[in-house]
């Protein structure tokens, strides 16, 4: 969280009109009153030309030296600033404004063991200077003095308990000690007294999102950014909240709405990472550019399309299988992406591509479709691609399944037409150091295995993996079959050992009868550098050697959105 950091300089009428000097020790009062009126204008360059003249033409007075340190400490020129204030405390070492002034320079310059050190001297001089303290309490914050910062902004509040920037900057500091919920007392106080202060409304939210409490922690940051709507902190919080509450479309668009303030927000950017990956998993550029897969829908559409095919694909992704079966010369296509973002983009490359129409992409899912209404009638071929490495995990089975009996006409073709779910005991040197561990530099860490996910998403395709059975079918799926496909609550498998080796477990794949001709398989020993679909590895408790002559006993298992493999035992 970015702290609230006002440094209270009062560079206002400091020491133009109040400094009690006599006129003949310094400028005339005609002088002062030019000043004060450039000032009162906000005519900046006629006052610092003033304000250079009064230290030229009476260098041993102070008044020029507090006015220019005054004016370059407004402008944030903390270096330039420094000399000036020197000066003044030369001619008056007992000036608290200018003591505390010379602190803000010197904390702007994050010199902290000056800057206390001239707030210290301002509030010993002055004990009611309520803008000293609060820098104070700003300095011992920047020290992590973290006990010491809230003694100083009580002390602040108690002598102006309706000052909001102390208020705010106790929150920071109560936050930073883990009193979280009394940080949010400090910054409710904070907007009592001052209801427009956007960063205390921002913090606020920040402490309302530690504290579980994401609804308030939104109505927050959308009131700092209405406030403040170049805020960059506030729209990164908004981001977090509306990413925390699963509204990924929404938590993008504030997070680039940071981005676009401050290109360098890091929060941000890891934010926006995060929602994206939500969104749009990784997966899906290796799928668009794995050509074995991409070959294989091409030839099963180019075998199902003709002038007359009016086509519905479930998940639109790129476009991509849209756009082959327009070019194969389809009616119709209808495509339909539950992510808006997702089908906005994919409407958009349709459009480059030059394929509105025949392609219409729509933004729902297609359990929402209505024939009537987003389609003129039933599709001739339905298409889809919502499978996931293990097969089942997008749906597949419920989502074919209410297409087939509302969106496709009695008879009509779908792609992939039948499926089944693959695997084989697996081994090899090179997959065990990613999956299991047992000695290391002599120590046995064997026991740390028990904390490793049984079931893993194998991302590489570097790796050597030995096949230490036949593939075996799992589970077939016949996405025509007009019946609801069952469960799976149990089912024994027999697996005979074709090689020697040290097995951990199963590798499954997925196969796809994309027709009676077209059949595409992810198969572990083919190696693709772009797979649209990883293997997935189900490792035993234990590894053991096995040898040609036996065979393992597999439980497989699925409830029709994930299927699961268990060694059931080893026969002889």
């Amino acid at each position: 969280m970015k702290k609230k950091k006002k440094l209270v300089s009062s560079p206002r009428r400091s020491g133009l009109s109040r400094q009690k000097i006599k006129v003949d020790q310094g400028p005339p009062n005609i002088f002062m009153q030019e000043m004060t009126a450039l000032m009162q204008a906000g005519k900046w360059d006629l006052f610092e030309r003033k304000a250079r003249e009064a230290v030229r033409r009476w260098p041993d007075h102070p008044l020029g030296w507090k006015a220019l340190g005054n004016l370059l400490l407004m402008q944030g020129k903390h270096k330039e600033a420094v000399e000036p204030f020197t000066r003044c405390l030369r001619l008056v070492p007992d000036d608290a404004q200018t003591l505390n002034n010379l602190g803000s320079a010197f904390l702007g310059l994050r010199r902290l063991e000056e800057a206390e050190a001239g707030f210290r001297q301002a509030v010993a001089l002055k004990p009611d200077y309520v803008q000293a303290h609060n820098n104070l309490g700003i300095t011992m914050l920047e020290y992590g003095r973290f006990e010491e910062a809230v003694a100083a902004y009580r002390k602040a509040i108690t002598i102006k308990p309706d000052f909001a920037e102390a208020h705010n900057n106790l929150g920071n500091a109560l936050k930073e000690l883990g009193r979280t919920e009394e940080a949010e007392t400090a910054y409710r106080q904070a907007v009592v007294f001052n209801s427009g202060f956007a960063e205390a409304h921002s913090n606020l939210g920040f402490v309302l999102l530690e504290l579980k409490r994401p609804g308030e922690a939104e109505e927050s940051f959308r009131q700092a950014v209405k406030l403040k709507p170049d805020y960059p902190q506030a729209h990164n919080g908004l981001g977090d909240t509306l990413l925390k509450r699963g509204r990924l479309s929404e938590a993008i668009a504030s997070y680039r709405q940071c981005l676009d303030l401050d290109p360098m927000w890091i929060k941000a950017h890891d934010g926006l990472n995060k929602a994206l990956g939500h969104l749009v998993p990784s997966w899906h550029v290796p799928m668009m550019n794995d050509s074995p897969r991409n070959d294989a829908y091409f030839a099963a559409l180019q075998n199902a399309i003709t002038p007359d095919t009016h086509v519905l694909e479930i998940g639109t992704g790129s476009g991509l299988l849209a756009m082959m079966s327009a070019r194969l010369g389809a009616r119709q296509v209808t495509t339909c992406e539950a992510v808006a973002e997702i089908a906005g983009i994919a409407q958009a490359i349709v459009a480059d591509n030059g394929f509105t129409p025949p392609v219409t992409v729509i933004n729902k899912m297609s359990t929402k479709l209505e024939v009537g209404k987003d389609m003129d009638e039933r599709a001739d071929l339905l298409v889809s691609e919502i499978l996931s490495s293990e097969f089942l995990g997008e749906g597949v089975l419920p989502s074919i399944e209410d297409a087939r009996r509302r969106l496709l006409k009695p008879g009509g073709r779908i792609i992939p037409a039948r499926g089944s779910i693959q695997f084989a005991l697996f081994g090899g040197s090179d997959i065990e150091k990613n999956i299991r561990v047992d000695q290391v530099y002599g120590f046995d860490l064997g026991r740390f295995n028990t904390m490793v996910s049984r079931k893993q998403i194998l991302f590489r395709n570097d790796l050597n993996i030995e096949m230490l059975s036949d593939e075996t079918c799992a589970f077939f799926f016949d996405f025509a079959e007009p019946e609801r496909i069952p469960s799976q609550e149990k089912k024994n498998i027999d697996v005979p050992v074709r090689k020697t080796g040290r097995c951990y477990g199963i590798i499954q794949w997925i196969r796809l009868e994309m027709d009676d001709t077209v059949v595409f398989e992810n198969h572990p020993s083919v190696k693709n550098p772009a797979q649209a679909w990883s293997h997935c590895l189900y490792i035993f408790p234990d590894a053991m050697d096995v040898t040609p002559g036996q065979v393992i006993q597999i439980t497989a298992a699925h409830n029709r959105i994930t299927p699961w493999f268990f060694l059931s035992s080893e026969a002889k």
